[in-house]
């Protein structure tokens, strides 16, 4: 890595930071919230803090993981960078436990590049402008990326640790892992020779993940010409829902901003008015529930479009009261539309995304409360004369993601649109043996008096891949305590980051065999 060109890319934190008895630093500059400083010196805390002034959002991890190179190189480590930029550091046991059974450690490098609408923010290459609240690590107006940051930070100071007492670790950090488990996928078995892994991506403090779902990602596109437009129009737009992780957050009836917006343009098409779509924009990730959509579009009777969109915007906020009760639809005139679809194609449009499945599609009759299968219609966006629409199905069951594809394949098939999947990952079955949760349950009872809490997911994990990759291995999940992954609300609870390091290093140092 070319070390100069990366200093002179820091932006203006580096220029924060103060030498006292201790490194601090305060990045609470702006207006708005308590100005606090978080100790530097606390290992985890710095090389958080350092993420986040290197882009690293999906596709664009290889900044990143040359630092990580790096890393290794400036600790005498050995290291692995494989062609997709996954990087895995090798660190002999410690004292003690030299011949102790290898266990990898595992954590993803990328992000959710996610913002708020009126937030002028480049992920590709801007630091994140992050500040501490109430005990709290937050980012202004974008995610935080402490989805997957924390477990790189905590691998990084145990590399790095001289005093932690540990068995050889094979720290692996993957790329593309929000988008499909790219990364993971692209891993070697030869790479290990650990049949344990601790995952740092799912799970709490007194909790670990057992098992969670597998998916895939659909993609349906119509390519129709647009014809010339000239007079005035209209922009939909619908915001202020919550959003959210499409696999935690699918089960609680969150508002899917393209589902509300395609609601409002099926009320003109019911009304006997016709619609011409001149562009489409909702949602980013098809692993984030979309928090925003506009919709540019041309109809006829004024008052009756008005009327419409007014009547759906009151049934909505009704309906979402207790959900997302922050949600806001509206309409304002539009002079700039210069082409549209044809009347027919945007009501056939407006048809078929309406009948799009969405959300919760079943619940487990064995596991209370879990979500057993999903679809989140992600996003819309137009590109040249295509409208492009993302699915993302998550199940547990292998059976239940291949009853879904078929439906999409037939619905694309009835409306003319083609279909195709992409970014299949596997699901990580229970297994009902596990030593390494029966010696985490054991330190969690000593240091908390608690049981250690266990929790079957709807959310896709990279332990799927290694379960596949490595026939038997035994995996536990530990993180601390976050909320609002893959929203700008991410926020990350500091002294949970420090409890649960600690932990970690415990749970390390008592795997003697």
């Amino acid at each position: 890595m070319d070390c100069k060109n990366f200093v002179k890319k820091r932006n203006n934190f580096q220029n924060m930071l103060k030498t006292n008895e201790t490194k601090r630093y305060n990045r609470n500059q702006r207006k708005g919230g308590t100005p606090m400083t978080m100790d530097l010196n606390e290992r985890i805390f710095y090389y958080f803090n350092e993420l986040t002034k290197i882009p690293h959002g999906s596709r664009n991890e290889k900044q990143l993981s040359d630092w990580l190179v790096q890393f290794a190189k400036d600790h005498g480590l050995r290291w692995i960078q494989d062609e997709m930029n996954n990087v895995i550091i090798y660190k002999a046991g410690t004292a003690g436990l030299e011949k102790a059974g290898a266990v990898i450690l595992q954590a993803h490098m990328d992000m959710v590049c996610e913002k708020e609408a009126d937030v002028d923010f480049d992920f590709e290459t801007q630091a994140l402008n992050t500040y501490v609240e109430d005990g709290w690590l937050k980012a202004r107006g974008t995610t935080l990326g402490a989805d997957d940051g924390v477990g790189v930070a905590m691998m990084l100071a145990l590399l790095e640790a001289d005093q932690k007492p540990h068995p050889p670790l094979e720290c692996v950090f993957t790329v593309m892992e929000e988008i499909g488990l790219n990364g993971a996928q692209g891993l070697k078995k030869d790479y290990f020779t650990a049949k344990r892994m601790i995952n740092m991506d799912c799970g709490g403090e007194d909790k670990t993940v057992v098992s969670t779902a597998g998916g895939l990602v659909c993609t349906m596109t119509m390519v129709r010409p647009q014809e010339r437009f000239e007079g005035s129009g209209w922009k939909l737009t619908v915001s202020g829902l919550k959003g959210g992780h499409s696999g935690s957050n699918i089960d609680k009836e969150l508002g899917n901003a393209n589902k509300i917006a395609v609601r409002c343009l099926r009320e003109l098409v019911k009304n006997e008015l016709e619609v011409w779509i001149a562009d489409w924009d909702g949602g980013n990730k098809d692993n984030a529930i979309p928090r925003d959509c506009w919709i540019r579009f041309a109809s006829q009777d004024s008052r009756k479009v008005q009327k419409c969109v007014e009547q759906v915007a009151e049934q909505v906020k009704a309906e979402l009261k207790a959900s997302d009760p922050d949600v806001a639809i509206t309409l304002e005139a539009d002079s700039t539309i210069s082409a549209v679809y044809s009347a027919q194609d945007s009501k056939a449009f407006i048809n078929f995304i309406t009948v799009l499945p969405s959300g919760l599609r079943a619940k487990s009759m064995a596991i209370p409360g879990l979500t057993w299968a999903s679809e989140n219609l992600a996003s819309i966006k137009r590109r040249g004369s295509s409208l492009i629409v993302t699915i993302s199905m998550r199940s547990a069951q292998k059976s239940w993601i291949e009853k879904m594809s078929d439906e999409l394949t037939i619905l694309a098939g009835l409306y003319g649109w083609t279909c195709s999947f992409a970014n299949g990952y596997p699901a990580w079955d229970y297994c009902e043996k596990s030593a390494m949760r029966q010696k985490l349950a054991a330190l969690v009872q000593q240091k908390t008096g608690k049981e250690l809490k266990t929790e079957a997911g709807h959310g896709g994990t990279e332990c799927g891949v290694f379960c596949e990759m490595i026939p038997g291995i035994d995996i536990v999940t530990i993180v601390p305590e976050a909320s609002g992954a893959h929203t700008p609300q991410e926020k990350l609870n500091l002294e949970s980051f420090k409890r649960t390091y600690d932990l970690l290093c415990e749970l390390l140092a008592s795997l003697e065999d």
